[in-house]
């Protein structure tokens, strides 16, 4: 009997799709099949439609007799209805299945002359002479041949990634931004009347103690600095920032099957979540790297063109990866027009580290969690200045992870440069500090002043702190307790390093060495305060260092996914943001630990979209349909 996986290798090769087994072992579906259940390969990026396995080559006479029906009232290239008598060609085929004359014209144009939806090869094709009276659409591209056939069209020798027009040599050709008439009376209204009511972020400080003997002095003195960016919920009162995405998708001969489809997916999934006001830019490469299309607005237009253009892609070619990374920052770099937020994300199964290297639908619940991030960005450029107060008062370190920290030489200032904050996301960092003997009842230590755009009204603005002081009584009578909050954070980075070099061991071949250190800090965690305390944040920590641990146990296992778990781990903790980490066996990890609720919205979005009804064995439309769901805001 041929396995279930050769059968799945050839439907792909088919690009038929129309199940879902929730099991390796589970039998194929009858043959019994309702249009419903049927999915053309042209239609693979609708939203009510995407597939998620393959089916067999023996089922395809049988799926294109199924699919017709549904066919007949959508057209299978562009997604949209077909109605007789809107101004709109409709070319029947001799398989029975119908397209726009447009739609269909345009994709033999270039030599493909098989049906899009069964694969049957035919004798009479339809042709389109040119017209001097076709609509004007902005950047000729709604209707442009090549935009819509892309690479479907091309004959597989040359597959490569190729258009019918040449690349302009500066990507000038940005579609312009959207004209906000109505959100910019309401940023005049933030600016002048209600300033105190959109401030983006919120600041506190904690000291190490509340109060230290006047006879003691103190060394490396933590002071505790926690950020918060507004809530979502503020920001949508008025209207969120948009976005520029540029999107860089390998789609080298690796990339091929079940790969492809993923990818295809995961964009399709992006497109369809993006708002009006968002731009759009998709660079494909293989051995060479080409711009798919312009930064567009994901309006009604903008969407079916990008649909168009992910759906044609073919994988073919070697992995050039650095072209495609330097077209997509030139698509940035040359741009007129720029949204408050640009951001650039690349799709590859090149050499990776940070996640597994085999085909996993959780990569679009990564991309998800991205563009949920993005869409929810609350500050801009955030930069935090320490300033001692107290005259002998002294900066001696900054521990703020990956981000960019200075002390200046006389230790009485320093800085802390944060970059961009998502809604309700959180930033901590510890400032060591000397604080002298001191004969007065307080000592002040420290002031803070934050600066960052806000991406509502672009403007430069100012957060101040009070004052941090201590108590300096004769006496303490009991030593002091230090918040939870420090200790917390004290935790987070001795993680990091124990993270660090256990890596380092492992590169280097040590995997018991690096499964010691780790140990070795996990002991000392379950002394700390928060750990006896259970603090939530302490025992997600501690499951996720056992996680790793058990991702070490030998060469194999380090190589399939705990070199990836651990530079993962390290990053999130580094960055404080949440990152996927995969198929984490523990539903205790740490994966969440940074996840906001943008975030976590528009992952469950991801997963509801593709849920699997138990006995029907088929997908689950979304609650809203592509057309009818409000756009984004």
């Amino acid at each position: 009997m041929v396995s279930k996986w050769k059968k799945m290798k050839l439907a792909l090769s088919l690009n038929l799709c129309n199940y879902l087994p929730r099991t390796l072992e589970e039998e194929p579906p009858s043959l019994a099949l309702n249009s419903a259940e049927t999915l053309s390969d042209a239609a693979l990026l609708s939203p009510l439609n995407w597939p998620m396995t393959p089916t067999p080559s023996s089922y395809r006479r049988r799926l294109s007799r199924s699919s017709s029906k549904s066919s007949k009232q959508t057209c299978s290239i562009c997604l949209n209805k077909m109605k007789e008598g809107c101004g709109h060609a409709i070319f029947t085929a001799e398989c029975s299945h119908m397209f726009h004359f447009h739609c269909i014209a345009s994709n033999v144009k270039h030599g493909n002359q098989v049906c899009p939806v069964c694969r049957a090869k035919w004798k009479e094709i339809p042709i389109q002479k040119p017209s001097l009276d076709l609509p004007y659409y902005p950047f000729d591209r709604c209707n442009n041949d090549a935009a819509i056939s892309l690479f479907r069209c091309l004959p597989p020798s040359q597959r490569a990634i190729t258009q019918g027009h040449p690349e302009p040599a500066t990507f000038d050709d940005d579609e312009r931004l959207e004209e906000q008439i109505v959100f910019d009376g309401e940023t005049e209204v933030l600016k002048k009347e209600n300033r105190d009511y959109v401030r983006m972020m919120d600041m506190k400080v904690y000291p190490e103690v509340s109060a230290v003997p006047q006879s003691k002095s103190c060394e490396n003195f933590d002071v505790l600095v926690h950020l918060k960016a507004v809530t979502g919920d503020q920001i949508s009162q008025y209207r969120r920032a948009p976005i520029d995405l540029v999107t860089v998708l390998d789609i080298s001969g690796s990339m091929g099957g079940t790969k492809l489809a993923l990818l295809k997916r995961a964009m399709g999934f992006v497109i369809q979540n993006l708002g009006s006001s968002d731009r759009l830019s998709v660079i494909a490469f293989s051995s060479t790297a080409r711009r798919l299309f312009p930064l567009t607005r994901m309006s009604d237009a903008g969407r079916q063109l990008a649909l168009q253009a992910v759906n044609s892609l073919v994988a073919n070619g070697g992995t050039n990866i650095v072209d495609g990374l330097r077209k997509g920052a030139k698509v940035m770099e040359d741009r007129l027009e720029r949204n408050s937020v640009a951001s650039i994300i690349l799709l590859s199964d090149g050499r990776d580290t940070y996640t597994t290297n085999h085909p996993d639908p959780s990569y679009k619940d990564a991309l998800a969690q991205c563009i949920g991030g993005l869409l929810s960005v609350a500050v801009q450029e955030l930069r935090v200045e320490i300033e001692g107060v107290s005259p002998n008062v002294r900066l001696s370190s900054i521990k703020a992870g990956s981000y960019s920290s200075l002390v200046t030489g006389d230790g009485h200032s320093g800085l802390v440069d944060l970059g961009d904050l998502y809604a309700d996301e959180e930033r901590d960092f510890l400032v060591s500090i000397n604080i002298p003997v001191e004969e007065d009842g307080h000592t002040p230590l420290l002031k803070l002043r934050c600066l960052y755009i806000n991406p509502l009204t672009k403007e430069i603005t100012t957060l101040e702190s009070h004052v941090l002081q201590i108590r300096r009584p004769e006496y303490v009578a009991e030593e002091k307790v230090v918040p939870i909050e420090v200790v917390r954070q004290r935790n987070r980075f001795l993680a990091a390093e124990a993270m660090a070099q256990a890596r380092t061991l492992a590169e280097h071949g040590d995997l018991e060495a690096a499964v010691k250190a780790i140990e070795n800090f996990r002991l000392v965690l379950a002394e700390t305060v928060a750990a006896k305390s259970c603090d939530r944040f302490c025992v997600a920590l501690d499951s996720e260092l056992k996680e790793m641990q058990g991702r070490m146990r030998s060469s194999h296992m380090y190589e399939a996914s705990g070199r990836a778990y651990i530079l993962s781990g390290l990053s999130s903790h580094s960055w404080q943001r949440a990152t996927a980490r995969g198929n984490s066996r523990d539903s205790s990890s740490f994966v969440q630990a940074y996840q906001t609720p943008s975030m976590a919205e528009m992952l469950r979005r991801s997963q509801a979209m593709f849920l699997v009804s138990p006995s029907h064995h088929r997908l689950i439309q979304p609650l809203l349909s592509f057309a009818s769901q409000p756009k984004p805001r």
